[in-house]
């Protein structure tokens, strides 16, 4: 009884702090703007609350979800390349043609969009009528991924900017991404996939309230810059906004060309734009100097947002508009 309460009341925990989620993010990044020297202490907190938020969020997926996209590569490759090769080098040019005196910057937009896509990808996807299965092996592959990925992206293409501790950031995120990802998954494989529906619930709650005190503490980084707002800070917030919506636009087109059903479609979209922003930030705050900060803080204000809208906008395609049909003749 009293578990079954317990389980009862994160559920709600959970359900009202995901439905007021765009608020809530707007307030703690408030409070992290407006009281840094309080956020700017937990700092040293931020690698293992962000471990349980990876661990929590991949509950839900085992290895045999990592095996499903051998079957059917082609769209993984696809988001893959856009995500690590292509996005990546954009953002590089568009921050040299934008900052050429403000390189950290740059820097910045190059660390965001060498990131891996987002686990709250899973979400709008299923949402949006889009591939559940490809999204979680997608997300679950490309965090495994990321310790070695991120660190050798900013190497290759931005290393002379600041001198990186490569070392240091492969192994936080071992720590912060994939050893936790690995853990879950063990422990959702071996349980047959109890967790997800008697852990995970309960830990759910935790992992949002410590992603809200982590972009408090992020913002702290961009205090500084706030009290001077200038046209240089403006373009880099539109410069970042850009990059994202051209990630789904991508995304889209792509599985377009390999002629991928409509449920592929959206999965492509959504995990091409949408980036694991937390672990950005975390890496910006131990590793780079503040101004690389800026571009990763400010973008949680508005990812969940588009992310809601291109959902909307992907169901009025006509892949979408025909996948509604279909979904309505349907028998019950």
């Amino acid at each position: 009884m009293n578990t079954g309460s317990t389980q009862h009341f994160s559920g709600r925990v959970n359900a009202f702090l995901g439905a007021h989620m765009l608020w809530f993010v707007t307030a703690f990044l408030a409070l992290g703007l407006l009281l840094p020297d309080v956020f700017s202490k937990l700092s040293g907190a931020t690698v293992p609350m962000f471990a349980f938020m990876t661990f929590t969020n991949s509950l839900g997926g085992d290895f045999r979800d990592l095996a499903r996209v051998t079957r059917s590569p082609l769209p993984v490759l696809a988001v893959l390349v856009t995500i690590h090769a292509a996005m990546p080098l954009l953002a590089l040019g568009l921050g040299r043609l934008l900052f050429p005196h403000a390189p950290l910057f740059t820097m910045g937009l190059l660390l965001e969009f060498s990131l891996p896509t987002a686990v709250s990808s899973l979400m709008w996807v299923g949402l949006g009528g889009g591939n559940v299965p490809l999204c979680l092996a997608l997300v679950l592959l490309d965090t495994l991924m990321a310790p070695a990925v991120i660190p050798l992206t900013l190497r290759l293409l931005s290393g002379s900017v600041v001198q990186m501790d490569t070392a240091g950031m492969m192994w936080d995120l071992l720590w912060m991404v994939a050893i936790p990802a690995l853990l879950a998954m063990i422990l959702h494989q071996a349980s047959r996939g109890r967790v997800e529906t008697t852990l995970k619930p309960r830990l759910d709650p935790i992992a949002k309230l410590m992603l809200l005190t982590i972009i408090a503490v992020n913002a702290t980084g961009c205090a500084p810059f706030l009290q001077h707002v200038d046209r240089t800070l403006l373009l880099v917030i539109a410069a970042v906004l850009g990059l994202c919506l051209l990630g789904y636009a991508a995304g889209y087109w792509l599985g377009r060309l390999l002629g991928q059903p409509f449920p592929t479609l959206v999965t492509m979209s959504l995990n091409t734009g949408v980036r694991n922003i937390s672990a950005g930030a975390v890496l910006a705050l131990q590793y780079f100097p503040a101004e690389v900060m800026f571009p990763v803080a400010f973008t949680p204000l508005f990812s969940q947002l588009t992310m809601s809208i291109m959902t909307k906008l992907l169901l009025r395609t006509g892949p979408g508009r025909a996948w509604i049909a279909r979904q309505t003749e349907k028998p019950s």
